[in-house]
């Protein structure tokens, strides 16, 4: 009785190293990512390459597939609904693809393309380039808007009523639907980055010229703050109520508009990408010394991840509950509640699965061997 006792017991010990598994995956990509979208549920990442590359990698590791654009991709976006891609290359083409990676359509658009970002619908997509354009679901130009300098960064109301815009030559543009321009402020330096929350009732635009604006949807500034250094990223959670922004020298700071700094973190090397789920519950951000950093709402750090190249891109799952980062030829995927454990990685092939990690003494295979030697001894010590 004592020896089936002991064995009973030694399996409950092993048994969860035997049903660990990894808390994140990697993809190879084939190319430096240079822009990252996920799926508002988490359920897949979108990686964009220098090399020209769409890469698909799902929560579960698998790189279901990958197609070429022809020439680099700058920026990548997902939409909310409709399950449609989009990215935008060097060479000022738009692509439009489904889920499977299969093109809807293909337009182009004069000089590279900086952002990209869709309605809720996933019936409109803005570019921006060196004008604002507009496009419909089936790929027809509905209008373009010139700010007289390069569009840097563009984001869309959910409802597609509203579409802010930030420009090389410091100017924020609040535009109608129909292509109306309703408002124009500006900054004495470029806009490097602009976000806008769900509604349209706030704006953010983060510039060179070390300033962090707030406006509201009128047009009005309601709220600035100095933040010491330049602004290179920048987030606003969907319902405005805090704005994240990555700054030069290596910073990253919580806002809350009209009240002021919530909190802040040094990260070492400049801050390259941020982002924060919708209702701001963690805060995520990506650093040019190849960190990824997640934070509470609140502030406190639940874990680093060394990924090994700069982090080009960041993107959390609407609840905060999935992020995807890139650095250097790699997509990651995270389960946000985990710290993260080795994956595997894959490389982006039709297809592609994850395969089971190298088996050691701490799980897997691994410990499925040790448990017999065990059990072996046990019932040789016995005789």
């Amino acid at each position: 009785m004592r020896r089936i006792v002991l064995i009973i017991a030694l399996f409950a010990v092993l048994a969860p190293a035997v049903a660990a598994e990894a808390s994140y995956h990697a993809a190879s990509t084939g190319g430096i990512v240079s822009d990252l979208a996920i799926t508002a549920d988490g359920g897949y990442a979108v990686a964009g390459t220098g090399s020209g590359k769409i890469v698909c990698l799902r929560q579960d590791g698998t790189v279901p597939w990958n197609v070429s654009a022809g020439s680099p991709i700058t920026t990548v976006a997902v939409a909310d609904a409709a399950g449609r891609i989009a990215a935008g290359t060097s060479a000022g083409g738009v692509l439009l693809l489904d889920g499977n990676g299969n093109r809807y359509w293909t337009a182009n658009v004069s000089g590279g393309v900086n952002g990209l970002a869709f309605t809720g619908d996933a019936r409109l997509l803005a570019v921006a380039a060196e004008r604002i354009t507009l496009f419909d679901h089936r790929g027809e130009e509905l209008w373009n808007l010139s700010t007289l300098a390069e569009v840097r960064s563009v984001a869309f109301t959910k409802d597609g009523n509203y579409i802010v815009t930030g420009s090389d030559n410091g100017a924020v543009h609040f535009i109608g639907r129909r292509g109306n321009l309703l408002w124009q402020a500006l900054a004495t330096d470029a806009v490097t980055a602009v976000d806008i929350s769900r509604d349209g009732s706030v704006v953010a635009a983060g510039s060179r010229d070390r300033a962090l604006r707030v406006y509201d949807r009128p047009g009005g500034l309601p709220w600035a703050v100095p933040t010491g250094a330049p602004i290179l990223a920048l987030a606003l959670s969907g319902d405005g109520r805090i704005v994240v922004v990555g700054k030069e020298g290596g910073s990253l700071e919580c806002y809350r508009p009209d009240e002021g700094l919530l909190w802040g973190n040094r990260t070492g090397s400049n801050v390259l990408a941020v982002d924060v789920s919708r209702r701001d519950e963690v805060v995520a951000a990506g650093t040019a010394c190849g960190t990824v950093h997640l934070w509470s709402g609140s502030g406190d750090e639940r874990w680093s991840f060394d990924a090994g190249a700069p982090v080009t891109a960041v993107a959390l799952s609407e609840r905060g509950d999935y992020l995807a980062a890139g650095a250097g030829e790699q997509a990651f995927i995270f389960r946000t509640a985990d710290v993260p454990l080795p994956p595997v990685t894959t490389t982006p092939t039709e297809d592609a699965t994850t395969p089971a990690p190298t088996p050691t003494t701490a799980g897997g295979a691994g410990a499925l061997i040790g448990i017999a030697g065990v059990v072996a001894a046990v019932f040789v010590g016995r005789r």
